[in-house]
């Protein structure tokens, strides 16, 4: 199944560490761009045992989901946790 382009287009992805956002892009763009919102997400590096922020900013609202190790920083499960939590909480 793949994303459309359009919905690439209402996907951007951002932040300092060009490697982390090269690595979180694809599953991130999977999980948000068959939707038919705009959404804004910055994923950033914090703390210092391999801690990852994924703010995601929609038209209803904000979401900061917290990444914790490599196991959780895996595609798949970046993918079933942004889809999970953006159904969720209505995003």
């Amino acid at each position: 199944m793949g994303t459309s382009e359009a919905g690439l287009a209402r996907v951007q992805v951002e932040g300092q560490d060009a490697a982390l956002i090269e690595r979180l892009r694809d599953p991130l763009l999977r999980a948000l761009g068959e939707r038919r919102t705009v959404y804004f997400v910055r994923v950033e590096a914090v703390g210092r045992v391999g801690e990852v922020l994924v703010s995601i900013t929609g038209s209803n609202g904000h979401l900061p989901l917290l990444l914790r190790g490599e196991e959780e920083l895996d595609a798949g499960f970046v993918f079933s946790v942004v889809s999970g939590a953006v159904v969720k909480f209505g995003l």
